[in-house]
């Protein structure tokens, strides 16, 4: 077995973990995890200066927070090696430094219903995959990917009509407003927008930012809310621009709708929602090539298709344990255990992957240790069998064809401090990639958060 200096970066964060791990925190409010992709809690709201790494800057953070003004950074390294599985075993790790502005137009302006927001993000490192030869569908360092490079992630403005309507304009990560599923684990299957993760090259998820924009209506026990973003493969350039004004090829037009409820004696809070898209970008597919009939030989030029589509289901509802609330938001969870199951189907005609499955429980608050969680995550993606097929073709017709992958993840969150936690987690993946002759993988991950 051959460990490089990832390896043992690896060994001394989890040699740090246990080093650590009888701490108590002293602590109202945690980091948490659960936000868009690896987002996590750039901003933090509490007045109390030990929730950031940096406090605050002696009265200017809380000065500038009453004028409308609120800084946040976040820094997430993701460190994973595989014990079993996989061409060689090894281990990478993987960095995102994320800052970010918000702007309370209101207070700042008087503007009234009025925001606007400035995030970039830094990413670095290296790729488990490709280093240890994996072949999974999907990430077990879901910080990893879309160029290691500085983005501007989101640019945009957002403006309160009243009655519950509203509407937001500029560059947007399609995946933060739609489909926006919590980030409870580091296996991409469980962190992020399900769709863009099945079908990053039409639905992009942060850290990548589109042209676009939302109208919502909002209200206490439901909302509903459409989108229409730019499809322009210049967005995944990797250095930071700004944005084109050319290069687009057609929009995604995302729709969504989510029911707020309350069940059992307890009144336990839940979200159940639904939502759909359509592109008007053309899209190859995955088996036909250009004259109709399957691609035999690779390199053939492809069928083009338009108008693809999907749509998704994602639940989240809590089980024991106390929560609090706002109107017109989703409940938050203080203390017990939560279910969460998503559903996603994406276009078979173009997409490589057709559905997936996930599946997790989380709980929150234990014994002497009342913000660190306990997540249990099962998913599945299944090989679109069409393109199963190609691959079949390709290979001279001798061999399985692909099938479905699947995924188990278990970790600890350990919220150490306010500011500051450590999340180690052990990974299966069973039939990698859906090659059902290829050997189960065992991963050992560590992702660390740290909000300045």
């Amino acid at each position: 077995m051959k460990w490089s200096s990832s390896s043992r970066t690896f060994s001394i964060w989890m040699l740090l973990l246990a080093s650590i791990s009888g701490q108590a925190v002293a602590a109202d409010q945690t980091n948490g995890n659960e936000s868009d992709d690896a987002s996590y809690s750039l901003f933090d709201n509490s007045p109390n200066s030990r929730a950031t790494l940096t406090g605050d800057w002696g009265g200017v953070r809380t000065y500038l927070r009453n004028k409308g003004i609120e800084f946040g950074a976040s820094w997430t390294n993701e460190t994973a090696g595989n014990v079993t599985g996989g061409d060689r075993h090894t281990a990478a790790q993987t960095n995102q430094i994320t800052a970010g502005l918000d702007v309370n137009a209101e207070k700042l302006l008087h503007w009234k219903g009025a925001s606007f927001n400035f995030t970039f993000t830094w990413r670095s490192g290296r790729n488990l995959i490709t280093d240890a030869g994996l072949y999974t569908l999907q990430q077990p360092q879901e910080v990893w990917g879309r160029g290691q490079t500085t983005r501007l992630t989101q640019l945009w403005y957002n403006q309160n009509l009243g009655s519950g309507f509203s509407f937001k304009v500029g560059r947007l990560p399609t995946g933060a407003d739609f489909d926006n599923v919590p980030c409870l684990t580091m296996v991409n299957y469980f962190c992020g927008a399900t769709t863009g993760n099945m079908d990053g090259s039409r639905w992009l998820n942060w850290p990548v930012s589109v042209w676009g924009g939302l109208v919502k209506y909002n209200n206490p026990r439901w909302y509903f809310q459409a989108g229409a973003y730019e499809q322009n493969d210049r967005n995944l350039d990797n250095y930071l621009f700004i944005g084109y004004l050319h290069g687009a090829t057609g929009v995604l037009l995302p729709f969504e709708t989510g029911l707020r409820v309350h069940l059992g004696a307890h009144g336990y809070p839940g979200a159940y929602r639904i939502g759909g898209w359509i592109n008007t970008a053309p899209a190859a597919d995955v088996l036909l090539a250009s004259n109709g009939q399957p691609a035999v030989m690779a390199g053939m030029s492809m069928l083009e298709r338009s108008g693809s589509h999907g749509g998704y289901l994602w639940f989240q509802q809590q089980l024991t344990g106390t929560f609090t609330e706002t109107p017109g938001e989703d409940a938050i969870v203080t203390q017990g255990l939560t279910a969460y199951v998503t559903l996603t189907m994406v276009d078979k005609e173009t997409g490589p992957v057709s559905s997936q499955v996930t599946a997790s429980l989380r709980y929150l608050g234990l014994p002497g240790r009342k913000h660190d969680a306990v997540t249990l995550a099962f998913g599945t993606n299944h090989v679109n069998s069409r393109l199963a097929t190609l691959d079949w073709y390709q290979a001279g017709k001798k061999g399985p064809r692909r099938d479905s992958e699947f995924a188990i993840e278990t970790d600890y969150t350990a919220q150490v401090t306010k500011w500051l936690y450590l999340e180690p987690n052990i990974q299966f993946w069973v039939d990698p990639g859906g090659y059902t002759q290829k050997s189960m993988i065992t991963v050992l991950g560590l992702k660390t958060g740290v909000t300045f």
